[in-house]
């Protein structure tokens, strides 16, 4: 049973070429029985938005909309829990900055909003107002943080009270000079899961990504990881 990290860098405007180069590779990428696919953080739009006109140019309603059609028709086909981040439009004309879980029967699982932002999120981004999600899945409760929550005392306390066996991570980290994997091993220090962190790459409105999408193993080692260039599937065989 495979679990998935998926390196990808948008076209930043063209949701188009996007969804196809995405879709793309993931099926070269992901073998059969691929149990988890992770996607970044707003996966097939870009990160950087001015302002909250720019954001609501291209955000989707939660379980509806294209980036929704699109993930749904990847999980059913490959029988695996779907995870990607994308720009919410929600009730009262919000925006957030979430990520969606779809199930292999290609149904909205639990949309999750992003709870801590990254200032680059407050130009047009309202905090998350959900809980973190705890799904049961066959091999063990899957849960879900976006980028700034690893840095946020809530989820830490969270990870360790609820124990869930995997974080889909989808992440727009940036390039601060510094092996991110570490970082991200000493907050999740004693924590005994699995971390499935799919970030993008390459430079976005002046603002460099860090690439190195990984998969971390719940003794905090390395299983697989990307390059700092270039799409990618990073895989590792899950053992529980």
């Amino acid at each position: 049973m495979w679990i998935a990290a998926v390196q990808f860098q948008a076209a930043k405007g063209n949701w188009k070429e996007s969804s196809e180069r995405l879709e793309r590779l993931i099926e070269t990428g992901c073998p059969p029985k691929t149990a988890l696919i992770v996607c970044p953080e707003m996966a097939l739009t870009g990160y950087v938005f001015p302002s909250a006109d720019a954001a609501r140019a291209v955000a989707e309603v939660a379980g509806e909309g294209p980036t929704f059609e699109l993930a749904s028709r990847i999980a059913q086909r490959h029988d695996a829990y779907f995870v990607a981040g994308y720009p919410e439009l929600g009730e009262g004309g919000k925006l957030y900055n979430s990520a969606m879980i779809v199930s292999p029967a290609g149904q909205l699982l639990y949309n999750y909003r992003k709870r801590f932002l990254y200032e680059m999120d407050e130009s047009w981004a309202q905090p998350g107002d959900c809980d973190y999600p705890f799904i049961d899945t066959p091999f063990g409760p899957l849960t879900c943080g976006i980028c700034m929550d690893l840095n946020d005392r809530r989820f830490i306390e969270f990870l360790f009270a609820a124990g869930p066996t995997l974080i889909a991570f989808p992440t727009n980290w940036l390039d601060q000079g510094f092996d991110v994997r570490g970082y991200w091993r000493r907050r999740l220090h004693g924590y005994q899961g699995w971390l499935v962190a799919a970030n993008t790459y390459g430079v976005e409105e002046g603002t460099p990504f860090r690439g190195r999408s990984s998969i971390l193993t719940p003794d905090g080692g390395l299983a697989a990881d990307a390059p700092p260039e270039g799409d990618a599937v990073v895989l590792a065989s899950l053992t529980t």
